[in-house]
């Protein structure tokens, strides 16, 4: 199992960055344990993934250390700093408007994630415009456990492999 660490350069909230990749609570395919911890399955172009992102107790120094199973690993891993929004940081960013400076000073440790996996975030985002937020999780989790795949490697100590889901491959592969 292969595992990347990454140290932002400057405070930065985990939990925040990554909690818009998550479609609700019950989301098959995401999920936070109660140490800090993340579990992301995903399906990349070389095959499905389970990524396990923590900043927790075992994580020296502010680093952050992922840890990748299946065909996708080394992908994951690769834009591990990519989906921690390490493309994005505010030392740059000068608020003009004084709203827009207070909420800059409130969620300052907040960092825009970003996947590159286009089907992963186009699926749910469609469903989130056409129907409630509510019932558009509740059809996300339908999907996945209708139609997902298992994914690769382990899904947390005491996971129920059911729980998490990787996307259907035939949605993503257009079928």
């Amino acid at each position: 199992m292969p595992s990347r660490t990454w140290e932002p350069p400057a405070p930065y909230d985990l939990a925040r960055t990554l909690r818009v990749l998550r479609r609700g609570r019950g989301d098959p395919a995401c999920r936070q344990e109660p140490d800090g911890t993340w579990w992301r399955c995903s399906r990349t172009p070389d095959g499905p993934v389970t990524l396990r992102i923590s900043d927790g107790p075992d994580s020296v120094g502010g680093r952050l250390t992922g840890t990748a199973w299946g065909p996708g690993a080394d992908l994951a891993l690769d834009q591990l700093p990519t989906l921690l929004g390490a493309d994005e940081w505010p030392d740059t960013f000068r608020p003009r408007h004084r709203v827009v400076a207070a909420v800059h000073r409130k969620h300052g440790r907040l960092r825009l994630s970003r996947t590159g996996l286009v089907m992963e975030s186009l699926v749910p985002s469609v469903l989130e415009q056409r129907i409630t937020t509510g019932s558009a999780h509740y059809a996300w989790r339908r999907l996945l456990n209708r139609y997902g795949e298992q994914p690769p490697g382990p899904a947390g100590e005491d996971a129920d492999p059911a729980v998490v889901r990787c996307e259907p491959r035939a949605a993503l592969d257009g079928r």
